[in-house]
């Protein structure tokens, strides 16, 4: 008798976005890491874990619609540029493991913002079948992010 190990592969979204907003007004906003619901009613709410804020190390908790949260941690920051985060997803979220990756560049006078997030569905093999409705469910999500994030910078006044 042998037994198997069957892997759940990792799953990748990618969304971008041409914004109109400069880069470093969206930065701001960024890198006010534990501070992302404020200008994105796309989660709940959000906070700060521990003391540091900004740079590799800071955390934050997500409090996600309709339900569940997310301890993040900044694993990569390239100040103005670029954000990693490993996200721990709490029991109640649809995945074992997730990262992301922001990233921000000057286009023309506004910015080209790349979102990408890779995770492992929960569920063995049921997570092969829900995957691509994740997929779908969090690729909204994420360009919905992108839009609230551009509209927030351009009514800060500083987005050009």
């Amino acid at each position: 008798m042998s037994i198997g190990v069957v892997l759940m592969p990792e799953r990748h979204i990618r969304v971008q976005r041409r914004m109109s907003a400069s880069t470093g007004s969206l930065w701001a906003l960024y890198a006010d890491f534990p501070h992302l619901a404020s200008h994105w009613n796309g989660v709940r709410s959000t906070r700060a874990l521990g003391n540091q804020t900004s740079g590799v190390g800071a955390r934050r908790r997500v409090d996600l619609k309709p339900m569940g949260s997310m301890d993040e941690t900044v694993t990569l920051w390239e100040e103005g540029r670029r954000i990693d985060t490993q996200n721990q997803p709490s029991a109640s979220v649809p995945f074992k493991q997730a990262a992301s990756t922001l990233t921000l560049e000057p286009d023309g006078g506004g910015t080209l913002a790349t979102f990408d997030y890779r995770y492992v569905p929960r569920g063995g093999p049921v997570g092969r079948f829900t995957g691509p409705l994740i997929d779908r469910m969090l690729t909204a999500t994420f360009i919905d992010m992108l839009a609230a994030t551009e509209r927030a910078a351009l009514a800060a006044g500083n987005g050009r």
